[in-house]
Formats: structure tokens, C-alpha cells, sequence
């Protein structure tokens, strides 16, 4: 008899793992602590011109340091935010400015 109510709870803990786990997945890239930024590489090393962007990407704030640290002359991180183009509302913000203003 006292088995019987242990196997119930443990089948519940198996059924409700993989919900659970499901929702670590499905995180909201805009939550708090999500501060994310541009990270730009230069197809001409330290030179940041809009026509010598070959890729940029946006990415978590941590993420994209620690890749610009790699190399310095090639990749640098920015802040779009108050940007011209973004603030005349050329673009509507700084990811989509990020996205789409260097694709060539």
C-alpha cells in the first residue's frame, strides 16, 4: 500500500519534467537582463564606415564583447539606440537598424 502512492508521485514528476524543461526553452529575448547590442565586423581592419561593414549580428551584450575582444580590428560592438536613424524613425529601433541597414 505505501508503494502505491510513491509510484504516483514519481509518474507525475515524469510527466510534468518535460513541460517544465519546455518552458527554459521558449525564453523572451526581450526580458530584463536580456541587454543585447550590434555586434559589427569590418571587412578593412579599424575602419568602422557604413560600406566597410561585411556582417553584423545582435546579439546579448556579453555574447558580443567577448567575440569583438577577439579581434579588435575587425569586430567592435555599437550602440544604436540613439542614432540618428533610429530616432528619425528611419528605422524603428536599434536591432532592425542593426538587421538591415548594412545588408547588401
Amino acid at each position: 500500500m505505501k508503494t502505491l502512492p510513491i509510484l504516483i508521485v514519481a509518474t507525475l514528476m515524469l510527466a510534468a519534467g518535460p513541460a517544465l524543461a519546455q518552458q527554459d526553452n521558449n525564453a523572451n529575448a526581450n526580458a530584463p537582463g536580456q541587454d543585447r547590442t550590434c555586434l559589427v565586423t569590418t571587412g578593412t581592419p579599424n575602419s568602422w564606415n557604413d560600406t566597410d561593414v561585411v556582417g553584423t549580428k545582435w546579439l546579448p551584450r556579453k555574447a558580443a564583447e567577448a567575440q569583438a575582444k577577439k579581434d579588435p580590428t575587425t569586430m567592435r560592438t555599437f550602440e544604436y539606440e540613439n542614432d540618428p536613424l533610429v530616432l528619425n524613425h528611419t528605422y524603428a529601433s536599434a536591432e532592425e537598424l542593426c538587421n538591415k541597414h548594412f545588408a547588401k
